[in-house]
Parts: C-alpha cells; sequence; structure tokens
C-alpha cells in the first residue's frame, strides 16, 4: 500500500527531474497531472501550483474518499514547502453501472402513504413506477466498493508520484527562467554599486574642500579667534557623516550573499527576500547621506532594480 513516506520524497523527486544541476531556483508556479487504472477503478490527480507566503493546501476530493486526505498532504508537504495548492482527485468505477436500492426508505415511503390513505380516505396505491421516482430510492453505485479502499491508495499514491513530477519540472523551468531575469537585476545593481565607488572616492575630498572653503567665506577675517585645530576636527566630522563607504562596503556583501543564495541547492525564496529588505537600506542610506547628484542617479536607478527583484522574488519557493 502506498504511503507518502516511502513512495514521495522531494530530494529523490528533484534528482530524479535535474539530474547534473548544481544550482536550484525553483519558482512557485507549477501545474501536474496523472491518471492510473486498476481493475475497475481508475484514479486521476491534478495539481496546481501558485505563488503563496507559506504551503496553502486546498484537496478536492468526494467526500466518501476522504480517507485518502490525510496521505494526500503528508505527501505534498514532503514535496513542496510553499505556494497555494490546488489538488483535484477524479475516482470513477469503469465497470458495468449499478444500483443500490434503499429498502428502508422505501419501506418508510409504503407506511407514510398507507398511513395517509387511512386517515383521509384517499384512494389509489403506491406503484413500483412511482416507488422508484421517489428521492433516495435509486441510488447510483458508480463509486468504489468499500473492499478496493487498498487499489484506491495504490493508484492514488501512483498519480500523486507523477503529478508531483510535473509540478517540481514546471517549477524549476519557470525558476530558470526567473534565476536569469534576476541575475541581469543583479549585475544592474552590481554594475551601479562600483559606479558609486569610483564616484564615492573622488568626491570625498571634493566634499571635504567645499566644507573649508565655505566656512572661510562665512568666518571673518583672520579666523575670529576660533580655533583652527577645533576647525580641522568639525570639518572632519562633518565630512565622515557624509561617508557612503561603509554603506558600499555592505552593499557589494548583500550582493555577494545573494548571487551565493541563487547558486545554492536550498530553497532560498525568503532569504532572499529579507536580502533584498537590506540591499533597500543600504541604498536608501546612501541617498540620504551623499550630496553628490550622479551618486544619486546612480542610487535611484539600484533601487528600481531592488524593485524589479522584490517582484520576481515573490514568486520563489
Amino acid at each position: 500500500m502506498w504511503t507518502p513516506n516511502s513512495k514521495v520524497d522531494t530530494q529523490s523527486l528533484i534528482r530524479a527531474t535535474y539530474r547534473g544541476e548544481t544550482h536550484m531556483i525553483l519558482s512557485m508556479t507549477g501545474y501536474g497531472m496523472a491518471s492510473a487504472q486498476k481493475d475497475d477503478v481508475t484514479v486521476s490527480v491534478e495539481i496546481r501550483t501558485v505563488n503563496h507566503r507559506f504551503l496553502d493546501l486546498h484537496v478536492r476530493i468526494s467526500r466518501e474518499y476522504l480517507f485518502l486526505e490525510g496521505e494526500i498532504q503528508k505527501a505534498v508537504r514532503k514535496a513542496l514547502d510553499r505556494g497555494r495548492v490546488e489538488i483535484n482527485v477524479s475516482i470513477q468505477n469503469t465497470g458495468p453501472t449499478a444500483f443500490l436500492v434503499n429498502e428502508n426508505l422505501a419501506k418508510g415511503y409504503l407506511e407514510a402513504g398507507q398511513k395517509l390513505k387511512e386517515n383521509l380516505n384517499i384512494p389509489g396505491d403506491l406503484d413500483i413506477k412511482i416507488l422508484l421516482g421517489l428521492p433516495g430510492i435509486l441510488q447510483n453505485r458508480d463509486t468504489v466498493p468499500d473492499d478496493a479502499s487498498g487499489i484506491l491508495s495504490e493508484l492514488t499514491g501512483a498519480c500523486m508520484q507523477e503529478a508531483l513530477e510535473g509540478v517540481l519540472r514546471m517549477r524549476r523551468q519557470e525558476g530558470d527562467s526567473l534565476r536569469a531575469d534576476m541575475l541581469n537585476n543583479l549585475n544592474a545593481i552590481e554594475e551601479g554599486a562600483g559606479l558609486i565607488r569610483v564616484l564615492s572616492q573622488s568626491s570625498a575630498a571634493d566634499t571635504l574642500q567645499k566644507l573649508q572653503d565655505r566656512l572661510q567665506q562665512l568666518l571673518p577675517q583672520g579666523g575670529g579667534g576660533i580655533d583652527p585645530q577645533r576647525l580641522a576636527q568639525e570639518v572632519a566630522l562633518l565630512a565622515d557623516k557624509a561617508d557612503i563607504s561603509e554603506e558600499i562596503a555592505r552593499l557589494g556583501s548583500h550582493i555577494e550573499q545573494y548571487r551565493s543564495l541563487m547558486e545554492s541547492e536550498e530553497k532560498t525564496g525568503k532569504k532572499l527576500d529579507f536580502l533584498l529588505q537590506e540591499l533597500h537600506r543600504e541604498t536608501n542610506t546612501i541617498l540620504s547621506k551623499s550630496g553628490n547628484l550622479e551618486v544619486a542617479r546612480h542610487a535611484i536607478a539600484i533601487k528600481t532594480d531592488i524593485e524589479k527583484l522584490r517582484e520576481q522574488v515573490q514568486n520563489v519557493e
């Protein structure tokens, strides 16, 4: 009998589908379907996944087969970590159509009819045609017999295995496209950070000189008794407040971490999202501290690329 622990394993599915791959960016958009038949029983499984902050499972299955839902959910939880997952399970008995007669209900109808006839003095009798047409008397026996639970579990397990492989295959294909787009945006951010680094090195001395010149203009001739050493300290302090070298270094570090996570075999969607918050924070600090217009222009371009990455990361598992 199929059990989720023995049949559906995340890493084995990924290795089987993506042999030779070293990196793993998985999209949360996926689709897979499968069907299997044994004797007169046919099982079909269809799985659709879209992005979601957590793993959000929705299983649609007939009430009489709800005993399979627990196994289905366990299988999905082993294979997927995030996303809204919709699973449709269809089970049919392809054997000759049969009907069940609800004899207890038929007796109840007859007894009620007889009582009405006697109490109200109504002529006539309930014939078989009328009785068979009453609600609940005939039940379509298109469901699987109760003793076929083993076959159902086996077929459902095989369908879940194949459908999940299809989902992971599509998630990986979508992930490869996402990875290419994300790398383009990350490279643009890295290029912008490099330009800011060069500009900051040349503008540091300019900033210091401008402060000194401005103070000389504001102070009276001869310094007005102000201590030159104290003045130099104040100028250096102002220049230090405008220094963005630490922010640039952290920006570069976050870019390296982001690139490393994209090459990882782990599922990194949440970590990538956190790094984007840090990239955004450092870029905002650079904008607020630097008075260089060229630095500001490149920082704004970096923020635009960060927003593009943020949209893409929302669909990364």
